[in-house]
């Protein structure tokens, strides 16, 4: 796999070789309220994925805005589709800048999460993640599902994001026919959730993205250890643009915009907050240049070969067990007693 880093806008050529069919850039950013300069670094990273020869850009969860309260990112929410504007008045200012930018730079662009108003209250929000073609389409939409409510007092996270967001309904979201062949959506969250993820997988997925904005412990813990997975489980691409840094006054995400392939092998990383260390007391607000991409050559072969190897999709079919349904394992007639 050929592979660059680009960081302050600057290409490094990481590991060569061939060329694979389809690159795509994934973007790692740090996103404040000021929504202007936040579409800006979206600009730049648009820029740095056509001339580092991506057809497809994948943007993280937030890119757009972070704000510092629920009533703050209710205040900045916009519309995808103007004629559902819940009051009458569109607000599509995130959708005609993104359409805008892949239009001028022939990408497909992942805009993974930001922030939908809802038709029915206006302190609500989705969390939602779209897909446009080069040609500013709308191809596919996918609005979060599962919501991210923790509470990590020693470290400081304090999360709910139910208290500000509606679930979305559809779990099951692909595109089909990208330059990355089928594209299953998900967000952030959903990346602990194996059982979404098999069912991209069994609706043909080839790739799927998950755009994220992971607090450091949960970072430093899983991130790695749950994209590698679920590349693993499913024989596919995962592609996972991240938020990195400081925010605001509080909020931090631990970064490692990733890329892993369907044998699990990490490809590309954009770096961040790294051990115990970091969490418990890295103050820096930028650990890494941001904006940023990393590449990554999608190859539909590379994803042949491993299913060919390894067939578990035709295994998981063929198992004549019935999972779900609990039992001890004991059949009438067995002799329990020996």
């Amino acid at each position: 796999t050929n592979l660059l880093l680009v960081v302050s806008e600057k290409a490094v050529v990481v590991n060569s070789g061939m060329m694979s069919p389809a690159r795509v850039a994934i973007a790692q950013l740090r996103s404040t309220n000021d929504k202007l300069s936040n579409l800006a670094a979206v600009s730049v990273c648009a820029r740095l994925a056509a001339e580092g020869g991506a057809s497809f850009l994948c943007l993280p969860e937030c890119f757009a805005f972070i704000g510092s309260s629920a009533s703050e990112t209710a205040e900045n929410a916009e519309d995808v589709f103007p004629n559902r504007a819940p009051d009458g008045v569109p607000r599509t200012g995130i959708v005609d800048a993104l359409r805008h930018l892949a239009v001028e730079n022939g990408l497909w662009i992942s805009a993974g999460g930001f922030h939908e108003r809802t038709p029915a209250d206006d302190s609500m929000v989705f969390n939602t993640h779209i897909l446009l073609r080069p040609d500013g389409i709308l191809a596919g939409i996918y609005r979060k599902c599962h919501l991210f409510d923790v509470s990590i007092p020693r470290h400081g996270v304090e999360l709910r994001e139910s208290a500000s967001t509606a679930p979305g309904l559809a779990g099951t979201v692909i595109v089909r026919d990208t330059p990355l062949g089928n594209v299953g959506l998900t967000t952030c969250y959903d990346l602990r959730f194996p059982e979404v993820y098999a069912a991209l997988s069994a609706a043909g997925a080839d790739a799927v993205l998950v755009p994220s904005a992971f607090t450091v412990p949960t970072g430093v813990a899983h991130w790695h250890l749950l994209l590698r997975a679920r590349a693993v489980e499913n024989q596919c691409y995962v592609l996972a643009a991240a938020q990195v840094g400081m925010h605001g006054p509080v909020r931090k995400s631990y970064g490692h915009a990733l890329a892993v392939d369907p044998w699990g092998l990490v490809t590309a990383d954009a770096g961040g907050y790294d051990g115990e260390r970091k969490v418990n007391g890295d103050d820096r607000k930028d650990p890494v240049p941001t904006p940023a991409v990393v590449f990554c050559d999608v190859d539909k072969k590379v994803i042949e070969s491993t299913r060919e190897r390894m067939p578990i999709a035709r295994h998981r079919a063929a198992c004549p067990a019935k999972f779900g349904e609990v039992t001890d394992g004991l059949e009438e007639g067995d002799d329990v007693e020996g």
